[in-house]
């Protein structure tokens, strides 16, 4: 056995306990410290690089005299070049970039070469080591170096190649058109700018020392175009420079990209293990799927704005869904996106909790007793009179299978379009569905007609994979339609579902009901709370509530589960608003 072992190559010897190191024996508190270490390592080391071209001199014993080409300068040049590169760097490594560290580690690499490189010829030159070069001006990059080596498996973010490429192809093209610039430039400038007329060959060489930075060479301007023309040449250099390497570290941007078979694979697991009414939109074409390793169970998410969005819970076999959440959050860290799972129900937050994520209580669904609604609210006043006073002016109820005639889409598309018209409605997503003529035409309607027999409201019925539960997703109505309409089309449908066998009815969430009042809310939870009273203005939340009473449903807990801090609930809400929106 130690035969085979002293066999191996060293990296294969290395690897397992560097991976142990930065993996296994490391907590996870731990593994950040270890990330934001590296990363101020290589800032410090950045930062001293460019104070060591600042202020270490050329020795008096000019080194760059018996060495061609200007090499020493190159030196201070590269220093340079790699000291803002490990600046910029040690920002998209505390971000755990793995481009970074790649980047990082090159750059350390080279700073170390460069070092040696001046020790060597002060050592050639007979210039004592310590003389404008302090020992630990060497000894940071090497740290810096073993730092990214050791931790290198925390730099999972990946970038999206895509972006990478073009930003490989801004950076050449903008070199060209730097050079170009500084050689038509130098080329097409007076004699009395510089005091000679330079030839396109020593324009283009003129250019070269004024990127590289060399500071020989250069000839002195003598007019204010002379001196704008040198100072505008820095500028496109650098602004080239930091939007090519902007898109080098993009992150990973979403597509959605659902082969045919992953859907019908969710849909399978729908159908098998059941789950709530809410499912039925995680089928919808706005989702991507994560599959467990097992194929078993899934969660179905959109990403905006650097957020995974779940919609529900995991759905599939149970008994795989904390393999299931610890491989999707594992996915969301290595594409440098925030995980969320939006309107989770309450029984799973031990399971969400365990792996370090946090819990706002973001409303309430209403679940209507079929059963209780028939008995007893139904023969409540108001729905009496509700049901009475329409049917005596001629209104009527219907419920329509599909697939439904043209007509018949028609004229719904009309009551839609009506709908729409009113202030604030608009088509929406992620969360429910939006009108569409193949949407609606395949799925069961429920319909009011006025006394004419025209359509002035509907509901369309979607698929609950919950066994025993019914809901409807789009309910709407023309704008005249006379009052208590749409309690009349709900109370009307509700009675007919419960006569083909269901026994509840989801009524859909009232936002903001309950939060900030539970005992033990967390913060974030409580300012939302705090926050509801003047969203109120700009949306019923309150008036919705109220709403849904009136059918007398139980109330059940709904989340928003996330990994994050402070800011977590509010970069949730904008991603929900950008995939709801289809912004």
């Amino acid at each position: 056995m130690r035969t085979e072992i002293e066999k191996r190559p060293l990296r294969k010897r290395i690897g397992p306990l560097v991976e142990t190191l930065s993996g296994h024996i490391l907590p996870c508190t731990a593994r950040r410290w270890a990330v934001r270490l590296v990363a101020l390592a290589a800032l410090y080391n950045g930062v001293l690089e460019i104070l060591w071209v600042q202020i270490v001199r050329v020795p008096e014993r000019n080194i760059s005299s018996s060495l061609p080409f200007g090499l020493h300068y190159w030196n201070r040049t590269l220093s340079l070049v790699f000291g803002l590169a490990l600046v910029y760097l040690s920002l998209n490594l505390w971000r755990r970039k793995r481009v970074a560290w790649q980047l990082a580690t090159a750059s350390s690499a080279a700073i170390i070469v460069g070092h040696l490189f001046f020790r060597v010829m002060k050592l050639y030159r007979g210039v004592p080591h310590h003389v404008h070069h302090p020992e630990h001006w060497f000894v940071v990059p090497v740290l810096t170096l073993a730092l990214l080596l050791a931790f290198r498996g925390e730099f999972t973010v990946r970038s999206e190649p895509r972006s990478m490429k073009r930003g490989l192809l801004l950076m050449g093209g903008s070199l060209l058109f730097a050079l170009a610039y500084g050689t038509l430039g130098f080329w097409l400038l007076d004699r009395r700018d510089f005091g000679t007329n330079f030839r396109l060959a020593a324009s283009f060489v003129q250019t070269l020392r004024a990127y590289a930075l060399l500071g020989t060479g250069l000839p002195r301007p003598r007019t204010a175009q002379a001196e704008w023309f040198l100072d505008s040449l820095g500028w496109t250099g650098l602004m080239s420079g930091a939007f090519a390497a902007y898109s080098l570290f993009r992150p990973l941007s979403y597509r959605y990209k659902v082969l045919p078979h992953e859907r019908e694979r969710a849909g399978k697991l729908l159908h098998r293990y059941g789950g709530t009414s809410l499912d039925y939109f995680k089928l919808q074409p706005d989702k991507s799927y994560f599959f467990s390793k097992d194929g078993s169970a899934f969660v179905a998410y959109g990403v905006a704005r650097g957020v995974a969005l779940v919609l529900g819970d995991p759905s599939g076999r149970r008994e795989a869904f904390a393999g299931l959440v610890k491989d999707f959050l594992d996915f969301c860290t290595d594409n440098g996106w925030m995980a969320a799972f939006y309107e989770a129900e309450e029984h799973l937050l031990p399971l969400y909790e365990s792996f370090g994520m946090q819990a706002v209580l973001i409303g309430e669904e209403a679940i209507v007793d079929l059963a209780r609604f028939g008995e007893r609210t139904s023969h409540r006043k108001w729905f009496r009179y509700v049901v009475r006073r329409l049917e005596r002016e001629g209104y009527t109820f219907e419920r329509a299978e599909p697939p439904h005639r043209g007509p018949l889409l028609s004229e719904v598309e009309e009551v839609s379009r009506a709908w729409l018209s009113l202030p604030g409605r608009r088509e929406r997503g992620f969360t429910i569905g939006s009108f569409s003529p193949e949407y609606v035409g395949g799925t069961p309607l429920f319909l009011v007609r006025d006394p004419d027999g025209r359509v002035v409201a509907f509901a369309n019925e979607v698929p609950s994979y919950k066994e025993g539960e019914a809901t409807i997703d789009l309910m709407r109505h023309r704008p005249e339609v006379p009052n208590g309409t749409m309690d009349y089309l709900l109370t009307k449908t509700m009675l007919h579902l419960r006569e083909r066998g269901y026994r509840t009815f989801d009524l859909g969430l009232a936002p903001l009901s309950g939060t900030g009042g539970r005992p033990g809310a967390p913060l974030e939870e409580r300012i939302l709370g705090q926050l509801s009273e003047p969203l109120t203005r700009f949306f019923s939340y309150k008036g919705l509530k109220n709403y849904k009473a009136k059918f007398e449903p139980r109330w059940e807990r709904r989340f928003l589960v996330y990994r994050g801090r402070l800011s977590g609930p509010t970069r949730v809400v904008l991603a929900l608003v950008m995939l709801t929106e289809g912004g």
